[in-house]
């Protein structure tokens, strides 16, 4: 409530309203979600690190809108968690290159969301 105050104060109140509370009742709770499900969802085998989680490859673009801070790389993430983000890239680099990703669910993101939407397209009888 206080800085709900300020910013009507200082004459920001509508910046604010439309910059930071609209997108998060609207845009950035639809993100979260579907990272959360494109980081665990539809996965094939529980029982290990590398099929439980998933690693997704996306462009740039995407990367920064839907895995800001490279959160892409789930699996080194899960695996390796005292590793700071902006060095995760190198460390799937460096466990590709050791084989240490063998089996594990690397995928591009948009093979990521067929799975998953197809294995709902399954699931729900139309």
């Amino acid at each position: 409530m206080i800085a709900f105050g300020l910013f009507a104060w200082s004459g920001h109140l509508v910046q604010y309203l439309v910059l930071w509370i609209l997108p998060l009742v609207t845009v950035v709770q639809a993100i979260l979600r579907l990272r959360a499900i494109a980081e665990h969802g539809a996965t094939s085998d529980f029982s290990s690190p590398l099929t439980a989680a998933r690693t997704n490859v996306a462009p740039g673009w995407l990367e920064w809108l839907i895995f800001p801070h490279r959160v892409n790389y789930h699996i080194e993430h899960h695996l390796y968690a005292s590793v700071p983000h902006y060095n995760l890239p190198e460390l799937h680099r460096e466990m590709a290159r050791r084989g240490m990703l063998e089996g594990a669910e690397v995928l591009p993101f948009r093979l990521t969301l067929q799975k998953i939407f197809n294995r709902a397209a399954i699931a729900s009888p139309s």
